[in-house]
């Protein structure tokens, strides 16, 4: 019963931390001109222990497009992400990543 209790216990504070440095990151990705949401798991509240962060970037200073990818690995330690490009997207798909983003602010 402890280790049940325990990795509740370290999920609970896994997903805490994935929702506080992905709210400091993309505030920070805000700074410097970059649109940020967040989709998948952490997005639809099925995030679990093995999930990663997704991220959708719908607009950010060409000359940052592909710096992005490293500050998103230096603002997520110990956590697997995926980065998306909204332009990159065919155009007859982008609602679908549309339709599920989540501000970082909305997160729980």
């Amino acid at each position: 019963m402890s280790i049940t209790s325990s990795s509740v216990v370290d999920f609970g504070a896994r997903r805490a931390s994935a929702v506080s440095l992905t709210k400091q990151l993309v505030a920070r990705l805000a700074d410097i001109g970059v649109d940020a949401k967040i989709f998948g798991s952490l997005s639809s509240g099925k995030f679990n222990a093995q999930s990663d962060i997704d991220l959708l970037v719908t607009e950010c200073p060409r000359h940052l497009k592909y710096k992005i990818e490293g500050l998103v690995e230096d603002g997520l330690p110990g956590f697997c992400f995926d980065v998306i490009y909204l332009d990159e997207i065919p155009a007859h798909r982008r609602h679908r990543f549309l339709e599920t983003v989540t501000d970082a602010g909305d997160l729980r």
